[in-house]
């Protein structure tokens, strides 16, 4: 997905959207999801802006 989403595919930011959504509604191993929602958070920012 990530090689999608450097590639500018809009349906693969849009699904880059929908893990950061599910990692920040996660109740179960907070801490991993905290990780992953942040670098999905950080991906979706500076790719959203290009």
């Amino acid at each position: 997905m990530i090689f999608d989403v450097e590639d500018r595919e809009p349906a693969a930011l849009a699904r880059l959207r929908a893990a950061d959504e599910a990692l920040r509604t996660q109740r179960e191993d907070r801490h991993r999801a905290g990780a992953l929602h942040a670098l999905t958070a950080t991906l979706a920012s500076n790719y959203a802006n290009r």
